[in-house]
């Protein structure tokens, strides 16, 4: 929202005081305000970052993309700057600006080792789909003679309780006769066990 509509402030002060010119200006108040938003959206869809999803879907026709139903705002917005970006020729430089935008601010790390013919990526991409764009990119701007090593690592808080449990059996047999008058010791081994069951749930969310 660009501003607040206030017709009533724009008539001069000793206009104020008259209430028909007044309550007639604040019925039309509503209408006036649709009109601002409305303009300030049309702004906000021409750019990327700030376009809802009937500019994203502008954006989307114009680079040819095909967004999934999976797909998340966010994860359109990505796919959408990392392709707007198109710069010719191929450079170290212009790969670094391409994997920043895709990123979006979190860290990656790119290692060169020319001598191998190899690139090694370390990445941090959460959002849906954000991988298939980076190996897009990749495929367009390495040359095919090179190796490309793509590892995109997620850190995961787990948090929760364990329950352990065990149980021990004991069991002794006695044969009790008046037949012999001899005298026996009972001895054995005693074996006792535990099993313990881990189990975890995870929940990933692209949100």
């Amino acid at each position: 929202m660009i501003r607040e509509v206030d017709l009533v402030a724009c008539l001069p002060p000793f206009m104020q005081r008259y209430k028909e010119p007044a309550a007639a200006l604040e019925a039309e108040n509503p209408e006036f305000q649709i009109l601002w938003d409305a303009a300030d959206r049309v702004l906000k869809n021409g750019f990327i970052c700030t376009a809802d999803e009937d500019g994203l879907s502008r954006f989307e026709r114009v680079l040819k993309i095909e967004p999934s139903k999976a797909d998340t705002l966010e994860s359109r917005r990505a796919r959408i700057q990392a392709r707007w970006v198109h710069t010719i020729p191929y450079t170290e430089r212009v790969l670094v600006e391409k994997l920043a935008i895709l990123c979006q601010g979190s860290h990656f790390t790119l290692t060169k080792r020319y001598d191998c013919y190899k690139i090694e990526v370390d990445v941090s991409l959460e959002l849906f789909g954000q991988t298939q764009e980076l190996e897009r990119i990749l495929g367009d701007m390495i040359p095919c003679n090179m190796v490309v090593d793509i590892r995109n690592t997620l850190n995961l808080m787990a948090e929760g309780n364990v329950w352990t449990g065990g149980g021990i059996c004991s069991i002794e047999t006695f044969f009790v006769t008046n037949d012999f008058k001899e005298r026996f010791d009972a001895d054995g081994i005693c074996r006792g066990g535990s099993g313990v069951v881990v189990t975890e749930f995870f929940t990933v969310q692209n949100e």
